[in-house]
């Protein structure tokens, strides 16, 4: 699902809905689940609009959903998510940076904000740590 087509699930296209559709779309990228339910998201987010639109975002872009039960979502006072891969054992969590949070409250509107997002990296709008395990294919010449 492309951003745009998140935006129209979710009713609009938002910073906060934004902010989680790049955080799914960069964990897929980084932990490469082979099928829909090799990816697990724990989002924990402030339960109020518009923080708990990031939600929507982690589910279009992650195929992390409520339906499959791969979401978990609780109560906490940013907005952050870890997502782990069951396969591999590999996870990555992303902390919605308080600079960003700002960033995107003080803007003059949605599409100024939405904007502001795009024209970053994930690094800039998010404190990102992972657990990611090397893998070793195995080598014939190894025996």
């Amino acid at each position: 699902m492309t951003l745009e087509e998140a935006g129209r699930f979710h009713g609009h296209l938002g910073p906060y809905l934004t902010l989680g559709y790049l955080a799914g779309d960069f964990a897929v990228n980084v932990l490469k689940p082979e099928t829909e339910i090799d990816l697990e998201a724990r989002v924990r987010v402030r339960p109020q609009r518009p923080y708990t639109c990031f939600v929507d975002g982690v589910q279009c872009s992650s195929r992390c959903t409520l339906g499959k039960l791969n979401i978990d979502v609780s109560e906490g006072s940013g907005i952050e998510v870890e997502f782990l891969n069951t396969r591999t054992g590999n996870s990555l969590r992303l902390r919605v940076r308080d600079e960003t949070l700002s960033a995107i409250q003080s803007a003059s509107d949605l599409r100024t904000a939405v904007e502001w997002i795009l024209a970053r990296g994930i690094e800039e709008l998010f404190e990102v740590s992972s657990h990611i395990q090397e893998t070793r294919s195995e080598d014939p010449l190894d025996h």
